[in-house]
């Protein structure tokens, strides 16, 4: 396991960064490897399953915000070296996601179409995304547990482990989605719910093993089921949380609204719209697991009371990953009807996709930016600012603006495109200046 705390710092970031990376572009590429198999059902099956992807996000918010907590906190007490801490808030972590996920199971299984239609999701889009978020919330808690087992392994520095986790998930989900979507012998034909039934079963077979590597005691962490319950330190988990979850919530919301303004323009336009999200969510997961990595980076040299090195990790990494996200936007402009093509071989959606791959890729290194700066904050357990920031340019000033600019200027969905722009600048101007002001250094966790 790494030690970030000394040594080279170039190298620190990279031996946990890289695990981390594959394991992100791994699992998009499994997002991608769905959407594939979806597409042949359709451009309405694309649409359900891209609105089902949005409601799961927001109904996820609270989990992102317990995880975002504890990294927080795991990667906070493992730099200053108290491990009795990091096993206590590991343990809190875990009692307090299998909490929150039940809950939001039931409200996911009970309320699936409704929530898709409340979207201005058509019946047949509706009916098909339901499906698939039913199974999906049906088995989320292990999904739940397995992102809080890994994000506590990568905040004591061990990013290999969560890696070969995921490789092992998605290897099992490629080998099920074919044959659960489609069906073949005795295995009945599910359509989109197959590749929710895939997602389930991969994930419940590594959180197994995940569970069974925590309790072996060969794992950085000294867990054990003796742990006494504390709520104070539950509530102290939660006050790091609320705002990462809320950070979250309007991030998801913003993506809903967006999703909603861009169904006015009818099921090609949608579903172009999940295809890109998709495709864009793959290229920015690099960029997140730089940015996870830089979050236990600066927990842990807090920790450690090295708040300079802390500094010279984010700058680090604020250069790779602007770096890559302008290669990533070059490719997206120059190949963008031949990528689009791939997941709507009908064609239905390459017009739209490609409008939009062209107007935003060029504005790519604004939001990677943003993501290390927000990541950082975060990882010093200074969630407030984030959220803040994501409430101003995305829901008070992206949302209204791509309801305006359409009309305004006259230039359709196109309008939308460039509201996304103007949200991703604002954004990291803010983030900038918030961390600038250096107030995360002092934060008490």
């Amino acid at each position: 396991m790494s030690e970030l705390t000394e040594g080279d710092l170039f190298r620190g970031l990279i031996t946990i960064a890289a695990p981390i990376v594959a394991g992100n572009v791994l699992q998009s590429g499994l997002e991608l490897v769905d959407l594939f198999f979806v597409g042949r059902l359709g451009s309405e099956a694309i649409a359900g399953v891209a609105m089902s992807t949005s409601i799961v996000m927001v109904l996820m918010t609270i989990i992102i915000g317990i995880v975002t907590a504890n990294t927080a906190f795991v990667s906070r007490y493992y730099g200053a070296k108290n491990y009795d801490m990091v096993a206590k808030g590991v343990s809190h972590t875990l009692i307090l996601g299998l909490v929150f996920s039940i809950l939001l199971s039931v409200v996911g299984i009970l309320y699936a179409e409704d929530m898709l239609l409340l979207l201005g999701a058509e019946p047949n889009v509706a009916l098909l995304g339901a499906s698939y978020l039913t199974v999906l919330f049906t088995g989320s808690v292990t999904l739940v547990e397995l992102w809080v087992i890994n994000s506590s392994f990568q905040s004591c520095g061990d990013a290999t482990t969560p890696m070969l986790l995921v490789v092992l998930a998605n290897i099992l989900n490629i080998a099920l989605d074919p044959l659960l979507i489609f069906g073949y012998g005795v295995v009945p034909a599910c359509g989109v719910a197959g590749a929710a039934y895939a997602t389930i079963i991969s994930r419940s077979v590594a959180f197994a093993i995940a569970f069974a590597l925590l309790l072996s005691g060969r794992s950085p962490i000294p867990f054990s089921f003796r742990t006494k319950f504390e709520f104070s330190l539950a509530w102290r988990l939660i006050r790091v949380a609320v705002p990462n979850s809320v950070q979250s919530g309007l991030r998801s919301v913003t993506f809903l609204a967006m999703m909603a303004i861009v169904a006015v323009f009818g099921t090609a336009a949608l579903s172009a719209y999940g295809i890109v999200g998709r495709l864009e969510l793959v290229a920015l997961m690099p960029g997140f697991g730089i940015a996870t990595a830089t979050a236990v980076i600066v927990g842990q040299n807090l920790g450690a009371k090295k708040p300079e090195r802390a500094e010279a990790g984010v700058r680090l990494s604020a250069l790779m990953n602007s770096g890559f996200m302008a290669l990533m936007g070059a490719i997206f402009y120059l190949a963008a009807p031949a990528i689009v093509e791939v997941f709507d071989p009908s064609g239905a959606s390459t017009e739209i996709g490609v409008s939009y791959m062209q107007t935003v890729a060029p504005f790519y290194v604004f939001l990677a930016v943003a993501i290390i700066l927000g990541f950082a904050l975060n990882g010093a357990g200074d969630t407030k600012k984030p959220m803040y920031a994501t409430l101003f340019s995305m829901v008070l000033f992206q949302v209204p603006l791509a309801c305006i600019l359409p009309g305004l200027l006259g230039i359709g969905i196109a309008g939308v495109w460039l509201a996304v722009i103007c949200g991703m600048i604002l954004q990291m101007g803010m983030l900038f200046a918030m961390y600038r002001h250096g107030g995360w250094k002092s934060t008490v966790i």
